[in-house]
């Protein structure tokens, strides 16, 4: 499952960009935080996604997702991935099918906001990690 996205934005809009993408994830119904340059964004309910897995409602389920900037030169790359999901979140393949669904969604939502504001290069590139 893809477990990164990875964002080319105008270097002099970085902070722009982090701000565009941070609402986006607050419209699809994350709260976000900044945490010492990243932003976190969560949704659900860990403690239930752990006990129930897939029994649990899909706008109940925990996501846990990170936003953070790379700055090289004059190119700055901001990074989408996935974080705190492990095998005690996972639901077994229905929880599994529905990350990968809400991952597609959240980083379409990101990057269609940033094209909107204008701070999008280009969507540079998308890792994958089996263990998600």
């Amino acid at each position: 499952m893809d477990s990164r996205t990875e964002f080319a934005v105008h270097t002099g809009d970085r902070c722009t960009a982090m701000e565009v993408a941070a609402a986006a994830l607050r419209t699809t119904g994350h709260h976000v935080e900044s945490t010492g340059g990243t932003l976190t964004a969560t949704t659900g309910n860990r403690l239930l996604t752990i006990l129930l897995g897939a029994l649990v409602h899909p706008s109940s389920e925990f996501r846990r997702y990170e936003l953070s900037t790379t700055v090289t030169g004059a190119s700055t790359t901001i990074t989408l991935r996935h974080s705190g999901h492990g095998t005690a979140v996972s639901g077994g393949s229905i929880g599994a099918s529905r990350r990968r669904a809400a991952w597609h969604e959240v980083s379409a939502s990101v990057e269609r906001a940033l094209r909107s504001a204008g701070v999008l290069q280009a969507r540079t590139g998308t890792g994958s990690h089996s263990a998600l």
